[in-house]
């Protein structure tokens, strides 16, 4: 701890991104008066200045600064090293006094059946949102960084990101220490973001492919009118040229050569001008937002049915579809089978290849 520490200034934001970014390097910081440091990064010792006019002062110390070749490396190396985080989202309502009465509202129930609610838990259900950089290539490249939201617990897409990492309500402490949920963990959400990655890739692709389409389809025609002017000055060329029979056979050979051609120029301008899309993952950030758990009995005619573990969702205020007891596909709309919960699209018959 630096004996100058008690007096100095507030840090500025680069000042204590170095003293963390060398903390997390696992190395040594002192700093030897007011925003100059002695560094220990590895076997590398170096000294820093975050104030120019100390540097007079300081000739072997380097200054740090947005865009000093310093910074920059640091800065990269802490991307290369750390391109992942967690957070918390706070401010979230989690006593909903008539919990229950929107349970029964929000799952369709078959007549004479009801919901009962037999215990409410608050518990952390992690988020992760994975970036993606997305690159579409034609004869011209564009570049878009595209985030996917997976909930961990039922691995399917987060359709409010924006809501979900509001700035101003995410913190690196929670408000409560709350139990984690169970959930597929982060690879298994990887591979289900994958999916949601491609639906929204294909579909940029696709506007891009229709607005470049337009200017490709100008470059196609002026290179037919450029062979059909070709093909009008070789028949000029061949008519003037004397015998007829040797014209003749000389103008279908230029022309059968001039279709050649065209036809392989303008392939190539459409091969060229396809869209290709490739796509890498860049960042990864897992928020832990609090839900409630709840486990809940299905009574018919007063005789329980079935069980099911349903998610009051905290930031849109709604209950997330139960995954189907028979089936488990998502959905709000239940019925029971021979004294058995399932889904209202499952079938009396076989399911997946097999008898229910």
């Amino acid at each position: 701890m630096s004996r100058f520490v008690q007096d100095s200034p507030p840090l500025s934001p680069l000042e204590r991104f170095v003293r963390e970014y060398v903390e997390a390097r696992d190395g040594a910081w002192d700093e030897i008066e007011p925003q100059v440091y002695d560094l220990l990064v590895g076997p590398e010792m170096m000294q820093v200045a975050f104030d120019p006019e100390a540097l007079p002062e300081h000739p072997q110390a380097q200054l740090a600064s947005l865009g000093s070749p310093l910074l920059d490396r640091l800065l990269g190396d802490a991307a290369n090293r750390w391109n992942s985080a967690q957070l918390y989202r706070v401010g979230l309502n989690l006593r909903r006094y008539d919990l229950e009465s929107r349970l029964r509202r929000a799952i369709l129930l078959p007549p004479g059946a009801a919901i009962e609610v037999e215990r409410v838990r608050a518990m952390n259900f992690p988020q992760a949102i994975f970036w993606f950089q997305a690159t579409f290539a034609s004869d011209q490249k564009e570049e878009e960084i595209l985030p996917v939201g997976i909930g961990l617990h039922y691995l399917r897409e987060v359709r409010h990101l924006d809501a979900l990492l509001l700035s101003s309500r995410l913190s690196t402490e929670p408000e409560a220490n709350l139990p984690e949920v169970r959930h597929g963990g982060v690879v298994a959400g990887y591979l289900a973001s994958r999916g949601a990655l491609v639906r929204t890739a294909a579909a940029l692709a696709n506007a891009r492919r229709r607005e470049w389409s337009g200017r490709v389809d100008k470059q196609v025609a002026r290179m037919v009118a450029y062979y059909a002017q070709l093909r009008t000055e070789a028949q000029e060329q061949i008519v003037r040229g004397g015998d007829p029979n040797a014209a003749a056979g000389r103008a279908a050979a230029r022309r059968e050569a001039i279709d050649r051609e065209q036809q392989l120029r303008v392939a190539e301008l459409r091969q060229k001008s396809a869209v290709r899309v490739s796509a890498k993952l860049v960042g990864l950030m897992v928020v832990q937002q609090p839900k409630l758990l709840i486990s809940a009995v299905i009574l018919q005619k007063d005789q329980p049915s079935g069980r099911l573990e349903l998610v009051w969702d905290s930031l849109t205020e709604s209950v997330e579809a139960v995954p189907c007891p028979s089936c488990g596909h998502p959905t709000l709309a239940l019925r029971i089978d021979r004294t058995r919960l399932c889904c209202a699209g499952c079938s009396l018959g076989v399911q997946n290849g097999r008898e229910r």
